[in-house]
């Protein structure tokens, strides 16, 4: 007997088999145990997700001798003829190659014909958005006024593509993407009924990399498992021509170092390894998503341990800003990779683009910092006493003033402890941890902390003004400094105008005690008062001490 792929030989046969999709298990099951099956279904979703399945399990419940509730009984002869493709009253056809005008004509004349044996004629149309306009409207026909034992299941992975006079028509459901928990959880019982050893590791590479379609999933399982046991993760690898994860991270150590000649001279192993180059940079974009997510969210890498320890560490390390700019550049590469005759040089070319638009960004920001500082040329008074004249564009590197309420030993000890302090809100609330990366305080002045973002990042600001945000970290403040910190937030231009603001009142103060005071309004209270005019009143708090 010849050789039974995997995805066919654990196809499932009854709506409990399937995995995953029980919103269409529920209503398939409830319309046939109520009797309320309709004339005509679209099934529409990724591909390998069961469409075609359901609707041969649908077939085989109508047209079943002796159903158990909803289930088919797949011992009778209808079942058995219809998992075989023997049965004449249900057809499946292939819209691909059948997308003409005369076949579903054809289609309508047999229509017409009784059921040769079952109850009901099923017509399993598959990818049937490649149908001709022309065809379209011929079967609309029939959709309209179908005889009472002829159902339609229409399956399609691009439903756009479906005129919307046929949707009117259908009871439409949408299959969803399988979990990767759940795709793990039936290749491990395929495994143990074949007997077979398979790392879990390696399963779940499988279920990642199958993108939400078992069908894919068994298809590589079925490769992998022509390896002797124990399956492990680098025969995944080996199976479909990956590069492993291992390669992603170098390549990413590569990014961070701004290496050129190391990440050419990586790819350069990829390819020699045999690797397809096109296959590395979508790998690479696989990696930096998962360094996205974490450094975003928190969200857990779906990674072995070591590499998983790698990129929490390498995301930390790039921040959100670099991340971005790399997935951006590399995602139109990719794009572009797809029609060219030489992947290698286009490869190498995205590789290089990628750091050389990262270094660009890096000097334009570093041009503009000398240029605010040329405009500006106000002195920052550090905490040692010396005067700078510069006001860097990264709020990390703000020079600190002495606060004024709390003194400069414990002013220091607070910069000194930031990471403790990220490690402390990374705990509480991952997402404002996330928020809380791109900000760095600048100063502390009484009892209030100065947290500065750059300049494009208002969002992450505005995020941080919200109260369930900004009260995390004033906690974690309270609690490793014993002093209660309030916290105002801005970019680094509204700390700039800020700064200058103040300095500019003390000056024009200092003339007016030279020249005698014009009014009896002290530097704080006209602080305040610009503070107010530039932020708003609803923003400002004051905080005396009594």
């Amino acid at each position: 007997m010849a050789y039974l792929a995997l995805y066919r030989e654990w196809r499932p046969k009854n709506f409990k088999e399937i995995v995953g999709q029980d919103h269409v298990k529920i209503t398939l099951t409830n319309a046939l145990l109520q009797g309320k099956v309709a004339h005509a279904y679209l099934f529409s979703g990724p591909r390998g997700t069961g469409k075609t399945t359901a609707a041969k399990i649908l077939a085989k419940a109508l047209n079943c001798m002796c159903r158990d509730g909803a289930e088919p009984c797949n011992e009778c002869s209808s079942c058995r003829d219809i998992d075989q493709g023997l049965a004449l009253d249900v057809l499946e056809i292939d819209a691909a190659s059948n997308r003409g005008i005369d076949e579903i004509r054809d289609l309508r004349e047999k229509v017409k014909l009784a059921a040769s044996g079952g109850k009901y004629k099923v017509y399993i149309i598959d990818e049937v958005h490649m149908l001709t306009t022309e065809a379209f409207n011929a079967l609309l026909k029939t959709l309209e006024e179908p005889p009472a034992s002829v159902v339609f299941v229409l399956a399609t992975t691009e439903v756009h593509k479906v005129p919307l006079t046929i949707l009117s028509r259908v009871q439409r459901f949408e299959f969803h993407r399988i979990s990767s928990a759940g795709i793990t959880n039936r290749l491990m019982e395929v495994c143990q009924a074949l007997g077979r050893k398979v790392e879990e590791k390696a399963l779940q590479v499988i279920s990642v990399k199958a993108e939400g379609g078992l069908r894919d999933a068994l298809s590589i399982l079925d490769q992998c498992l022509l390896q002797e046991d124990p399956v492990r993760v680098e025969h995944v690898y080996q199976a479909i021509g990956m590069v492993g994860e291992t390669f992603s991270a170098d390549l990413m150590d590569a990014l961070l170092e701004g290496d050129y000649g190391l990440i050419l001279a990586k790819l350069e192993e990829g390819v020699a390894l045999g690797r397809d180059p096109r296959q590395i940079i979508k790998e690479l974009l696989d990696y930096l998503r998962q360094a996205l997510l974490y450094a975003a969210s928190g969200q857990e890498p779906l990674l072995s341990p070591d590499i998983t320890q790698r990129l929490e560490a390498q995301s930390k390390r790039a921040g959100l800003s670099k991340l971005l700019s790399w997935i951006n550049v590399l995602l139109k590469g990719e794009g572009e990779l797809r029609y060219t005759s030489n992947g290698r040089l286009a490869a190498e070319m995205i590789l290089v683009q990628t750091l050389y638009e990262q270094e660009q960004r890096v000097s334009e920001q570093e041009n503009k910092v000398i240029t605010n500082n040329k405009k500006t040329n106000k002195p920052i008074e550090t905490k040692s006493g010396n005067k700078e004249d510069t006001y860097p564009e990264n709020p990390g590197m703000v020079k600190q003033t002495a606060p004024k309420g709390v003194d400069s030993a414990n002013f220091a000890a607070a910069i000194s402890r930031w990471p403790e302090v990220l490690e402390e809100v990374k705990k509480k609330k991952k997402s404002t941890h996330a928020f809380l990366m791109e900000g760095r305080p600048a100063e502390i002045t009484e009892d209030t902390l100065y947290l500065v973002f750059k300049d494009g990042y208002s969002f992450h600001r505005d995020k941080f003004n919200q109260p369930e945000n900004k009260t995390v970290v004033e906690g974690v403040l309270e609690q490793l400094f014993g002093k209660k910190l309030n916290i105002s937030n801005l970019t680094e231009k509204e700390y700039r105008d800020l700064r200058r603001e103040c300095e500019d009142t003390q000056m024009a103060k200092k003339k007016v005690t030279d020249d005698g005071p014009a009014n009896n309004e002290s530097d704080e209270e006209f602080c305040v008062q610009k503070a107010v005019e530039f932020f708003g009143a609803e923003l400002v708090q004051v905080h005396k001490d009594r």
